[in-house]
């Protein structure tokens, strides 16, 4: 999958350039954002264009201005660029925040404004109620010219908001938005720019042999915290993750030290893992993505029953078992730049035979699972009587794993 950042020049009124928005695009498609991209993955990519090309360069001595979800202010990512260069358009969270959340972030976004950024809210921002302080916070109001007609933009004006039109595209679009507007953007005006075009899969690969080093160095479940507190995608999914069905805690989780102490440091290194790789991974084959996890699952369940010994190695072994088709790497050189224990390549190349059973009876089970369903009875289907006999796994059990196993992927492939 092909993505491109681009920089795109906002105008005043006479015509001056006084900004440059840098956003992430699909290949072929500069006018919409990449929906399979989570929000706080496209700020990671765009922070790092702006460190690799340096902002006063990207922006041509103007300020630039990223499209951030209002969650997305808490990454601590944004705190090594300068605020007197930014301008942050702030977009509704692609999942739902609690007021928790919303206090911290204004807190950021008061303490971003201090050291000089400015803001501007996205006109879908006036849609919801619980993000109205954002917009009576923001200096700007953004809207896409089709919306311009909006009462609530009038309004807006009226208590000294400056307008920023987007999306204009036309001659008369443009006449029609210097009646309303301060700012202005769009291809009638000016095209944008690609700055960086890349395949997604050697950023992916790049970006998860980083994130996995970091979390696999870590000498204590403080430090994988404090790791995670920089991602508030990453914190989000794990709250809502140790708080879910799949681990029933008695008291709601609340914080990420006490989820980490929850999980302890060698689960915790998994899961985060699990997670981490849900968000990037998925970017590039959802399909592929979401049957590793239904694999992981099942070895894992499958050598609780017949391997204990090798039940986190099972799982790791399911977990990428496709990573080959879903990145175009080698397996094998994958794993070893991962530095991922011998026992789970040789779950790949054989050396460790229980293991690569386990492997290969959750790899047809998971292939199969269709099949097994349109089964008269399911319960006597050919390759379940084969596993129980090759197991001793009752085929009423097998089949539980598997239902089991593909409803924890859809939840997890959704958070």
């Amino acid at each position: 999958m092909s993505f491109l950042i681009a920089k795109q020049p906002i105008f005043d009124k006479e015509g001056r350039i006084v900004a440059y928005e840098v956003y992430l695009r699909k290949k072929g498609n500069t006018l919409e954002y990449p929906k399979e991209v989570p929000y706080n993955r496209s700020a990671y990519i765009i922070v790092e264009i702006l460190a690799e090309h340096g902002i006063d360069r990207v922006g041509e001595g103007k300020r630039v201005m990223l499209n951030v979800s209002v969650d997305a202010l808490l990454n601590k990512a944004f705190e090594n660029l300068p605020m007197e260069k930014l301008i942050f358009e702030l977009l509704k969270p692609q999942i739902q925040v609690g007021g928790v959340t919303i206090a911290q972030t204004l807190k950021s976004m008061s303490r971003f404004e201090e050291a000089g950024a400015l803001f501007a809210s996205y006109y879908e921002l006036l849609e919801d109620e619980r993000y109205q302080q954002f917009v009576e916070e923001s200096f700007f109001v953004s809207v896409d010219f089709p919306r311009l007609n909006d009462r609530r933009i009038e309004q807006l004006k009226a208590k000294g908001k400056k307008i920023i039109v987007t999306k204009i595209e036309t001659k008369e679009q443009y006449e029609e938005a210097l009646k309303v507007g301060d700012l202005f953007e769009g291809n009638y005006l000016e095209s944008p720019y690609i700055l960086k075009e890349f395949e997604i899969a050697p950023y992916l690969k790049t970006t998860l042999l980083r994130l996995i080093s970091m979390v696999y160095s870590a000498q204590s479940t403080k430090e994988i915290a404090e790791f995670i507190s920089y991602d508030v995608g990453l914190t989000a999914k794990l709250l809502r993750f140790v708080n879910s069905a799949y681990f029933s805690p008695i008291q709601e989780i609340k914080s990420v030290e006490q989820a980490c102490s929850m999980l302890g440091l060698k689960n915790l290194r998994n899961f985060i893992f699990l997670l981490a790789m849900n968000d990037y991974i998925s970017v590039e084959n959802p399909k592929l993505w979401k049957r590793s996890l239904v694999r992981a699952l099942l070895a894992k369940s499958i050598a609780e029953r017949i391997a204990p010994d090798f039940e986190d190695a099972a799982y790791l072994a399911g977990l990428f078992s496709l990573i080959d088709e879903i990145l175009g790497v080698d397996k094998i050189s994958f794993l070893r730049d991962l530095h991922m224990d011998k026992l789970i390549i040789d779950a790949y190349t054989g050396e460790n035979e229980r293991l690569k059973q386990i492997l290969d009876i959750a790899s047809q089970l998971e292939e199969m699972y269709s099949e097994i369903l349109k089964s008269e009875d399911v319960f006597n289907a050919p390759l379940l009587l084969k596993i129980e006999e090759l197991t001793g796994i009752y085929r009423f059990d097998l089949f539980r794993m598997l239902k089991d196993a593909h409803e924890k992927a859809d939840y997890i492939f959704n958070l």
